[in-house]
């Protein structure tokens, strides 16, 4: 009985224990990537006891790992047992790779401080959210029987985690919001902000990645395949990636710092400013990303904030300099310059063939790419288009079913209708249906997830 309580009462240092030795496997893969974690897990466990929260502790280590796009691919085979098959026409896809992130530990800390600081509700009686969580992870044990792949599985177990975590965190986030944990996450989120905002110019002014892959910046090179660039006036120019997979990632990332600091702005009592300047500093950095969508989001968020303060600002005489690019990037969309909309558009057009022969039940959480089988677009350059379609509502259709999205849309409804439905909250609902027409991060990447759950549960 001693032994227990013990373990009931130092959990959080059992726990940051049991998890660096996890991680000694993983020593001769990649030390700079285990330092990390292990640092990372050590905060995680010097900040509970310090606050007196983990919960707490949670949230701001998941704010300071949101960027880092840390990973780790797990085998797609074991002794001869084929696990997932990453393959489509004999070219490995990334997104069929069972990958677990940084982030599923950060929020699994953050389940575990809320569970042992006794904040999670298992209300059952009439129509509760654990009711319907519970009905949400049987469909998806059963579509993963049937599916029968390590990818699936992997992607399904995240999706329910995030979600009854930060369902029960929405319960009582502003008990955790205090004014001083406020300025705490003000002055860490424009740290992050300039610090990937370096790393994008970085990349853009020298046409590659600076060697950052233990902080999980991709490996690009501006032309080379697989990577984003833009080719402007017969000029290669790479998008800044930051530590993210992808520019758009990164835009969204961004997205999510000016309502945030829409957020502080509203809720600070103090020093409103800085939160002002959070959102400058996000918009600028935004340029670099080149991200179309981004763009017209960015607008629409300021259009948003300053018509709901009544504040107004003069922008005459004051330029950017990568204003002249970002506007030949869309004037190229708008135009026909540009391949990325006829792509889109050929995905589209593959997944509704995905979504006719697998209506109901899906084909599996990640397994999209697969599902395309021999109907794989190719780009007008002739490249196969090994990626999701850029829609979430169908990308979710075809991975979930038709019951599956039942299911999950019921879910959200307990985030959304506890959300204040003021100009900020309006906005925020309008940004992410923009995004999710021509982006699938927010389904398909943790990174993704999060910034919707988080930009949901404030």
């Amino acid at each position: 009985m001693k032994f227990v309580s013990a373990l009931k009462k130092y959990w959080y240092l059992v726990t940051t224990v049991i998890l660096i030795l996890s991680l000694f496997p993983l020593y001769t893969e990649n030390l700079y990537k285990v330092l990390i974690i292990s640092s990372i897990l050590i905060t995680w466990c010097v900040l509970g006891i310090v606050l007196k929260k983990f919960s707490l502790a949670s949230l701001l280590i998941i704010f300071l790992i949101l960027p880092f796009n840390i990973t780790y691919q797990l085998p797609y085979s074991l002794l001869g047992v084929t696990l997932s098959d990453p393959f489509v026409n004999g070219i490995i896809v990334n997104y069929l790779i069972p990958t677990l992130s940084i982030l599923d530990l950060g929020v699994f800390l953050l389940l575990l401080s809320l569970i042992f600081e006794r904040e999670v509700c298992f209300k059952w009686k009439r129509f509760s959210f654990f009711k319907i969580f519970v009905f949400f992870t049987i469909y998806l044990c059963i579509q993963n029987v049937l599916v029968g792949e390590l990818v699936t599985v992997v992607n399904s177990l995240r999706l329910l985690l995030y979600l009854f975590t930060f369902y029960n965190l929405s319960l009582g986030i502003k008990g955790l919001l205090s004014q001083k944990v406020l300025k705490y996450l003000l002055i860490l989120s424009l740290l992050l902000v300039l610090f990937q905002g370096v790393v994008a110019l970085l990349q853009f002014d020298g046409g590659s990645s600076l060697g950052l892959g233990f902080l999980g910046e991709s490996q690009v090179v501006s032309g080379m395949r697989g990577s984003s660039f833009l080719n402007l006036n017969n000029q290669l120019y790479l998008r800044g990636y930051g530590t993210f997979p992808h520019p758009n990632v990164f835009s969204g990332w961004l997205l999510f710092n000016m309502f945030f600091g829409w957020f502080l702005f509203e809720r600070m009592k103090k020093k409103r400013d800085w939160s002002v300047v959070l959102m400058v500093v996000s918009s600028l950095v935004l340029l670099l990303t080149f991200s179309r969508i981004g763009f017209f989001v960015c607008i629409l968020v300021w259009v948003g904030f300053l018509g709901s303060v009544f504040f107004k600002i003069n922008l005459k005489g004051k330029s950017f300099g990568f204003v002249g690019l970002a506007s030949e990037r869309v004037l190229n969309l708008m135009g026909g310059g540009d391949s990325s909309w006829s792509e889109r558009v050929d995905l589209v057009r593959v997944s509704l063939v995905v979504l006719r022969d697998n209506l109901l039940r899906g084909v599996g959480l990640g397994r999209f790419v697969s599902s395309m089988g021999e109907g794989v677009p190719r780009s007008s350059g002739g490249i196969l288009l090994l990626q999701p379609v850029h829609n979430v509502f169908l990308l979710g259709v075809c991975e979930l079913g038709l019951v599956g999205v039942g299911l999950l849309g019921s879910l959200l409804y307990f985030f959304l209708r506890r959300g204040e439905f003021g100009v900020r909250f309006v906005t925020v609902l309008i940004a992410l249906f923009i995004i999710g027409m021509f982006d699938h991060y927010l389904f398909s990447l943790g990174q993704g997830m999060v910034l919707f759950l988080l930009l949901v549960v404030m």
